[in-house]
C-alpha cells in the first residue's frame, strides 16, 4: 500500500512539472522592426558608420514628420552580388534572439523610377562579409532568406512577403537592400507616414521577447 502511495505521489509531481513547463514555454510574438537613421540622408549615415557600424532597426515606431531617405542606385552601374553587410549599401541591424517562423512582411516606402531591389536578411551576421570577386577576399554567406521586390514608379508604398520561413537568430539580424537594376530611386523611412519596416513572428529562446 505504501508503495502505491509513493508511486502516486511521484506521478503527481511529474504531471505537475509537465504542466508548469508547458505554462512557461515561450509564446510566438509579432515583431515589427522599423528602419531608423540619424541623419536625413542615408548616405551621410553610411559615411559616418563606414567600416564600423550600421543603421539600426527596432520596434520603436517613428513619429517624425519628415522622412529620411537613402539612394537605391547601383554603384558604378553594377551592384555587388556577393557581399553581406556591404558598407556602401543600405543596411540595418538589430538584436534578435529566437526562432523566426511563418511569413515575413516587407513594407518599403520609396520615390523612384521603376526598379527592383533584393531584400536580403541574415541571421547572426553583424559585419561585412564579401567573396573574393568583390571588395575583399573571404567567404560570402548566402542570405538566410531573400526576395526581389519591384518598386513601382513614383512615390508610394510597396509591400511584399517572404513566405514560410523558419530560422534561428542567436543575437543579431541584418537587413540589406541590394539594387538590381539601373534606374535611380530613394528609400523613404523613419517617419510617421513613411515607416518602412519588416514584420514577422518570433518564438523567444527564453523569456517573453525576441528583442
Amino acid at each position: 500500500m505504501k508503495r502505491l502511495v509513493v508511486l502516486a505521489m511521484i506521478v503527481g509531481l511529474m504531471a505537475g512539472s509537465l504542466v508548469h513547463a508547458e505554462a512557461k514555454a515561450p509564446k510566438p510574438t509579432k515583431v515589427t522592426m522599423y528602419l531608423h537613421g540619424t541623419e536625413m540622408l542615408g548616405e551621410v549615415d553610411m559615411g559616418n558608420n563606414f567600416g564600423a557600424a550600421y543603421n539600426k532597426m527596432d520596434t520603436t515606431k517613428p513619429d517624425g514628420a519628415a522622412p529620411k531617405s537613402w539612394g537605391l542606385s547601383a554603384w558604378r552601374g553594377t551592384p555587388w552580388n556577393d557581399c553581406a553587410g556591404m558598407f556602401i549599401l543600405p543596411v540595418w541591424t538589430s538584436g534578435l534572439t529566437g526562432t523566426v517562423k511563418g511569413d515575413i512582411k516587407i513594407s518599403l516606402y520609396s520615390i523612384n523610377g521603376p526598379r527592383a531591389v533584393e531584400v536580403q536578411i541574415w541571421a547572426d551576421v553583424g559585419s561585412q562579409a564579401c567573396a573574393s570577386n568583390d571588395t575583399s577576399t573571404g567567404t560570402y554567406p548566402e542570405p538566410t532568406v531573400s526576395t526581389v521586390v519591384d518598386l513601382a514608379p513614383g512615390a508610394g508604398l510597396t509591400e511584399a512577403t517572404i513566405e514560410d520561413v523558419n530560422f534561428k537568430a542567436h543575437g543579431i539580424v541584418m537587413l540589406q537592400l541590394r539594387p538590381t537594376g539601373p534606374n535611380p530611386g530613394r528609400l523613404l523611412y523613419d517617419a510617421a507616414d513613411y515607416a518602412s519596416s519588416i514584420q514577422f513572428t518570433c518564438i523567444p529562446s527564453s523569456g517573453r521577447s525576441c528583442v
